[in-house]
Parts: C-alpha cells; sequence; structure tokens
C-alpha cells in the first residue's frame, strides 16, 4: 500500500498552531527523563487529544465541504512534494509524498488554484481531470471531490490520536515501583558499627543513609560503589561575646571529616533546625572553631583524598539534623542530634 500523506489543517492559525506543537514537542522531549510517570502519561494523553481533535476537525470540514460545495471540474497542473528521511544503524533512505496542485474555474469565471491535503507516494497525472468540491464564498477553500479526501485524515486522527491516549493511560497506570535499597552502612568512632536498612527512595533518588553525631556515613552511586565518606565527629556550641554575636542565637560548630573514595567528590552540608535550613557560612571571630573546613579544597576531592576541620552554622536551637547533599542537591546523609 503506498504511503500517504495528509495535511490535517491549513491556513495562519494552522501553521502557528504547528509551530506551537512542535516546538512543545522539543521542548518535552529535551525534560522527558526528568518528568515522573505520572506526569508523562498526562502528556502522552494531551498529544493523543490534539491528534484526535485536529484529525476530526479536518475531516468534518472536509466532509461538509465535500458534502455541500459547489462542483467544479478541475485539471492537476502540479504537486507539492514533501521528503522525509529514515536513518537506521546501515542505511539511509527517503520517501517522497506528492499532494497534487488543482487548478479550476469557479461558476463566477474565476480561477483558482489549490494544494491537496491528501498525497501519496505516486506523481500524480499533470492534465489529468478531476471532479472538484469549493465553497463559493471562498473559492480557496476547495477539495477534491473523492470520499478519501476526508476518510483518510478522519483514520489519522482516529488511529494516532487514539494511540497516544491508550499509551498515556498505560504509563500513567503503570508507574514503576522503585527497588529498595539493600543497606545503608553506618559506623561509629568507637570502632563499633551495625547495618541497617535504608529507606526506600523515591524513584530515581539516591539512597538517604542516616545516623548520630559520631557516625560515619557512606555515600553510594546508583550503581553502588561507594563514592565519599563523611564523618561529623563532634558539636560544639556557642553564644557569641559583646563583639560577635549570631544572628539566629548560637554558632553551632560541626567538626567533619571527609574522605573520598571517587573522584570528583562534592561536599555540601546544611543544618535543618526547625524546618528551614541553614548553610555552614556562619562567619566568627571565636578560635574555638579552629581550623576551619576548607570549602573550596572539597569540592574537588578525588579519590584517596582526605579533609578536616570545623563548618560553623548560625542557628536558633541547639536540637536538628545536618544534611548531607549531593551535587545536584538530592538529601544523600542524616546526622541527627
Amino acid at each position: 500500500m503506498p504511503a500517504v500523506n495528509v495535511t490535517l489543517a491549513r491556513g495562519p492559525r494552522a501553521v502557528g498552531l504547528g509551530f506551537l506543537v512542535t516546538g512543545s514537542v522539543f521542548v518535552v522531549s529535551r525534560k522527558w527523563d526528568s518528568f515522573s510517570w505520572h506526569a508523562r502519561g498526562m502528556i502522552l494523553a494531551a498529544y493523543g487529544v490534539t491528534v484526535l481533535g485536529f484529525g476530526l476537525i479536518s475531516a468534518l470540514r472536509t466532509r461538509g465541504l465535500l458534502k455541500s460545495g459547489a462542483r467544479a471540474q478541475g485539471t492537476v497542473v502540479g504537486a507539492e512534494e514533501d521528503t522525509s528521511r529514515g536513518h537506521d544503524d546501515a542505511t539511509s533512505s527517503s520517501t517522497t509524498t506528492y499532494n497534487p496542485v488543482v487548478r479550476f474555474t469557479t461558476a463566477h469565471g474565476r480561477t483558482v488554484e489549490f494544494t491537496s491535503a491528501v498525497g501519496s507516494q505516486h506523481r500524480p497525472d499533470i492534465g489529468g481531470a478531476v471532479p472538484v468540491r469549493y465553497r463559493p464564498d471562498d473559492p480557496e477553500q476547495a477539495e477534491i471531490d473523492r470520499a478519501s479526501m476526508w476518510m483518510l485524515p478522519a483514520a489519522f486522527g482516529l488511529v494516532g490520536g487514539l494511540g497516544l491516549l491508550v499509551a498515556g493511560v498505560v504509563v500513567y497506570s503503570n508507574e514503576p515501583q522503585a527497588v529498595p535499597a539493600a543497606t545503608a552502612v553506618v559506623d561509629r568512632v568507637d570502632g563499633t558499627g551495625h547495618v541497617e536498612p535504608a529507606p526506600e527512595p523515591p524513584p530515581t533518588q539516591p539512597t538517604v543513609a542516616t545516623g548520630r553525631i559520631g557516625d560515619k556515613l557512606t555515600v553510594y552511586d546508583a550503581s553502588g560503589a561507594a563514592q565519599l565518606e563523611v564523618t561529623v565527629t563532634r558539636l560544639k556550641f556557642s553564644t557569641g561575646d559583646q563583639f560577635d554575636q549570631p544572628q539566629h542565637g548560637l554558632y553551632m560548630g560541626a567538626n567533619v571529616k571527609a574522605h573520598a573514595l571517587a573522584d570528583e567528590q562534592f561536599l555540601d552540608i546544611y543544618a535543618l533546625v526547625g524546618g528551614h535550613h541553614y548553610e555552614g557560612d556562619a562567619i566568627t571571630g571565636s578560635t574555638a572553631f579552629d581550623p576551619a573546613l576548607d570549602v573550596v579544597t572539597l569540592m574537588t576531592l578525588n579519590t584517596g583524598e582526605r579533609a578536616s576541620g570545623w563548618l560553623v552554622f548560625d542557628v536558633p536551637a541547639r536540637h536538628g539534623q545536618l544534611v548531607l547533599r549531593d551535587l545536584d542537591e538530592h538529601k544523600v546523609g542524616v546526622w541527627k542530634y
């Protein structure tokens, strides 16, 4: 069966809408991996409704034109070519479809040319006669008087639109379940340790290791390879002095030790107190928090490299959590205190 090319709509509005749809497809394809499965299903369903609407509206308009439009005899004077290319691993091929260009004369003697919305791989018979239907008040709205002119767009709209709708429902309803991580390893600074089940992460999120102050948390990548070991050995609090006052009430120093087990490791720790984030960038003149942790050095830790020192936070209370996150700002470790 020869390939068929169907133009669902014509005109400035249709062209503009076509550009919008094409642009949205490009944007969605770039962001596809970041969407949840529910969002993917809804996007596919939305495209299905769009294709279904375009196909059926175009088909109904053409059917109405062929049923009530004025009759004329037209002549095929040319064809518009549309070439699409396909590529695979071994070959490159192209397919050309031809949409007939038809010229006819209205009952008032006006000569009009139009391009049929439906084409095929066969070049039309130039000079051949074809029946035409057109709108008397707008003769440019014309089509070859054949049933296939509205049946093919309807079939394309139904098959494509319903296919995308079904795919959207399937994707939305069958979100894969995340596979629970096996374990998170927590080691104590006193040499003891234990293995505890890691909390089940949401899809595509890293496993979160948890512990208390003094515990060493090990960060793993998606393949299960250890990337970074981080220990918060102890905490120290200070209310400052008359010349050095914390903004929120307390300076909290966290003594941190880090050991990179892979290249390009990043260390980003913040305090979570009362639901608010406090970064470890507080500046105090107290020597109680020396030596300070060199954050610049920690941003480029490679395999085998170590770093240690104090991170200072300006916090409102003595109880909360220290949170370790990765470069994508995903939570990967938590120390409760």
